[in-house]
């Protein structure tokens, strides 16, 4: 297919709090899986059923389409075919997102974004502060039957641009581990579990396990993914690695996923907070990593947005705030061209604080911050 120009279909059926806080009233959760386990059965379906009816609709797809851009990337969770434990299921959507996209000639790319027992303890893989599936042989079974699942329900459909393998892995001793260790970050203080005594069994993994994790999710999908559809693997923000990997193995239509963040170059000091330097780290470190990954399999930015640091910015007026983000949005725009396209983070949110509008493409090309037609950019 053509370049992607894509957007995240994220907290739709995979929920992050922060995107949509008024789903949790009157809970103290931090997470899906607490939302599900503190709300009784009955509100907790009549909540998720609302919030699935309205968060996004086919009139989603009719803009995204006008608005030129030719693909979704569909965050979809381990229990997307059935109950399991607490959670509800959602294959009803995901069928009605295959539908749509048919309707308005849009790609789908099915991302498998959260597995039992969590691939990296954040808030996007379903629960805070826990990461414990690969030392359980049946979790990771569970994640390799609905990847199996989703190849067999919707490998033949037209829509269908591939299936991500798993979003946002990270093995101990990846890129993204060791730059936190050595500089003192533990992602577990960011995202404080719950139940502190079962976090004592939190167990990672490393990236030799997650190879082999990827080979048997590869023979699954493959089992039922016709090979114009790609199977997608996540660079586990390990580029370097993990491109090598890849183009190393004898697959058929693969692609990489990497996701570049400007708020983890903030978080970590890698550089000065305002928005020439953003630029300038973009335009060395990101076109860096896609490139390295592009010379060797095909290679997309699956996540990427305009949220930084830079101080005082929701104080400045309407032109200089436009003048910062549209900076930010062209350095990253033309960062990507590098490699087979992108998917912003996110499409939308339900915010309403002005240091967030970033994170939702349509206000992003409302305020003049991004494009308004993605079939010149």
């Amino acid at each position: 297919m053509e370049r992607i120009r894509g957007v995240n279909l994220g907290n739709w059926l995979v929920l992050e709090k922060w995107m949509s806080p008024e789903l949790y009233n009157d809970t103290t959760a931090e997470d899906e899986t607490y939302l599900c386990l503190q709300l009784s059965e009955g509100e907790k379906r009549a909540r998720l059923k609302a919030h699935r009816d309205h968060y996004i609709t086919s009139r989603d797809f009719a803009y995204i389409a006008e608005k030129g851009f030719n693909a979704v990337r569909l965050p979809v969770p381990f229990f997307v075919f059935e109950d399991i434990g607490p959670y509800v299921h959602c294959s009803e959507y995901v069928d009605k997102a295959m539908k749509w996209a048919n309707d308005y000639k849009l790609k789908v790319l099915l991302d498998l974004h959260t597995v039992p027992g969590s691939q990296n303890g954040s808030d996007n893989a379903g629960i805070c502060g826990i990461v414990q599936w690969a030392q359980y042989p049946e979790r990771v079974e569970i994640a390799l039957d609905v990847l199996e699942r989703m190849a067999l329900r919707y490998g033949q459909d037209p829509a269908l641009l591939g299936i991500e393998v798993l979003n946002e892995p990270q093995p101990l001793d990846g890129h993204l581990s060791k730059l936190m260790e050595s500089i003192g970050i533990n992602i577990m203080d960011r995202y404080q579990p719950v139940d502190k005594e079962a976090a004592k069994l939190n167990k990672g993994y490393t990236r030799a396990w997650l190879e082999q994790f990827y080979l048997d999710a590869y023979a699954r999908i493959r089992k039922y993914l016709p090979v114009d559809k790609a199977v997608v693997f996540d660079d586990a923000f390990d580029m370097h690695h993990f491109a090598d990997w890849v183009a190393a193995q004898d697959f058929e239509n693969v692609m990489l996923d990497t996701h570049q963040y400007i708020m983890l170059a903030d978080w970590m000091n890698l550089c000065e907070p305002n928005y020439k330097e953003y630029a300038k780290y973009v335009a060395d470190v990101f076109v860096e990593e896609v490139s390295y990954g592009q010379a060797r399999v095909p290679t997309f930015c699956g996540e990427w947005c305009l949220f930084n640091a830079q101080p005082g910015l929701r104080d400045e007026s309407k032109e200089v705030r436009k003048e910062v983000y549209t900076a930010i949005a062209k350095a990253q725009l033309d960062a990507f061209e590098h490699c087979d396209g992108w998917f912003y983070w996110c499409y939308k949110t339900h915010l309403d604080d002005p240091d967030w509008d970033c994170w939702d493409i349509g206000k992003c090309i409302a305020n003049g911050w991004m494009p308004n037609d993605y079939r010149q950019a």
